[in-house]
């Protein structure tokens, strides 16, 4: 009987707890990878309010192993951020005052931006920044806060823009892309 008490008083000693790190706020982890997609040497970019809903809820291991990823992932870890982004289906805005450089635009803004001739007289020295218009999708982690999965899109008219599915890992440095996928991609005319 002592050497079972002795085991359970070494066993919360003995056993190894793996802490898992929380995932950040949305808007935190867009402040981390926007770069991803905007040009950095903008001083704003323009941000759909409403987040979309991301494009990885079907996927094909096989074809992200061989041609998308950077690095390997478990099976197990893309099929969890698969399902959550299944499981996200409801609406969420982006808070502004939590966003770096985004600024929060309505669809009808954006309309206005891509568009301006529907509008009014085209000033066509505007500059790159004016005439482009970003969504994102709310980006989901895995439960261990170690991997996130998220849409980055980018349109500049109406056959112009480029929607990425993109896969990052937390790593000591913030996070690192390690695999990116292009849903579709065109260019003006």
């Amino acid at each position: 009987m002592l050497f079972y008490r002795s085991l359970l008083f070494l066993l919360p000693l003995g056993s190894v707890h793996i802490a898992s790190a929380q995932p950040p706020a949305p808007e935190d982890f867009v402040n981390g990878v926007y770069h991803t997609i905007v040009d950095p040497s903008f001083d704003h970019y323009y941000l759909i309010a409403g987040a979309d809903t991301c494009r990885f809820v079907k996927y094909d291991y096989d074809e992200w192993e061989k041609y998308y990823l950077e690095e390997p992932v478990p099976f197990i870890t893309l099929n969890e951020l698969s399902e959550k982004a299944w499981l996200s289906r409801f609406p969420y805005f982006w808070k502004q005052g939590r966003l770096e450089k985004a600024v929060c635009i309505t669809v009808q803004k954006a309309d206005s931006l891509l568009f301006p001739e529907r509008y009014g007289p085209v000033d066509r020295r505007r500059p790159l920044v004016e005439r482009l218009v970003f969504s994102f999708s709310l980006p989901q982690f895995t439960d261990d806060g170690r991997y996130a999965v998220i849409d980055l899109n980018s349109v500049c008219g109406v056959n112009c823009g480029i929607s990425t599915t993109c896969i990052f890992k937390r790593g000591e440095g913030g996070w690192k892309l390690i695999g990116r996928h292009v849903n579709y991609s065109s260019s003006p005319e």
